[in-house]
């Protein structure tokens, strides 16, 4: 199996009788195979479960901290697009509260793209580790944004098990457990994505949560 991130071919990196998890030692990626992804039925009724809504305090406190950290290193951001918001998109209510013009995306729950659209900021939170095909969303994001723009990801670090790859640490973490992941990734691969798409990075916190800006001339 190629890796859905970097092409790159990929190793046996760990099993259980679920699943197995593939690992590109290019990008750093893991990965799911095709034929253990859940069906879009399947994902759709595992996301209705998750209680995200405005009137839970942490749900919102962990967004406005990852806005805080958006506004310091893009404060002239005006425009933001909330990138797989789920059925209730409490993060793009917060972001026009503190005063983005803010739209929303979800492949199940909001469908299409904005049409001829670019924004200063597109935030992707816990939907990083849902892509089927990783490559194709960075292509599609990459579209999205305006030059110089930020693309902030929030997604566990599978290094926060073990700061290498390690088989049995994985297995043991909670992350891999949700049957709707199926990329897994570390900072190193966030670094992959820069150097390819054309970002740098601005900012992580080492453990789910990382801002690139679109550099000059990068990109797809």
């Amino acid at each position: 199996m190629n890796c859905p991130l970097c092409t790159a071919p990929t190793r046996e990196f760990a099993h259980n009788p679920q699943r197995e998890y593939r690992l590109c030692e290019t990008c750093q990626l893991i990965s799911v195979p095709p034929h253990s992804h859940p069906s879009r039925e399947e994902e759709e009724a595992r996301y209705r479960e998750h209680e995200n809504s405005l009137d839970n305090p942490g749900y919102v406190a962990m967004f406005m901290d990852k806005i805080r950290h958006i506004k310091e290193h893009g404060p002239q951001a005006k425009t933001a697009l909330d990138y797989g918001c789920g059925y209730e998109p409490v993060l793009a209510t917060l972001l026009e509260r503190e005063g983005y013009r803010a739209e929303k995306y979800d492949s199940i729950f909001f469908p299409g793209l904005p049409e001829g659209k670019h924004f200063d900021v597109v935030v992707s939170t816990e939907t990083f580790e849902h892509f089927h095909n990783p490559a194709r969303e960075m292509e599609r994001i990459c579209g999205l944004l305006e030059p110089g723009g930020f693309l902030a990801v929030m997604t566990r670090f599978y290094t926060e098990m073990s700061p290498e790859p390690n088989a049995s640490s994985f297995l043991n973490w909670y992350y891999q457990r949700d049957p709707t992941h199926v990329c897994f990734y570390r900072l190193e691969t966030f670094n992959w994505i820069g150097r390819t798409y054309g970002f740098k990075r601005v900012f992580d916190n080492g453990k789910d949560f990382v801002i690139l800006q679109r550099t000059d001339g990068g990109g797809v």
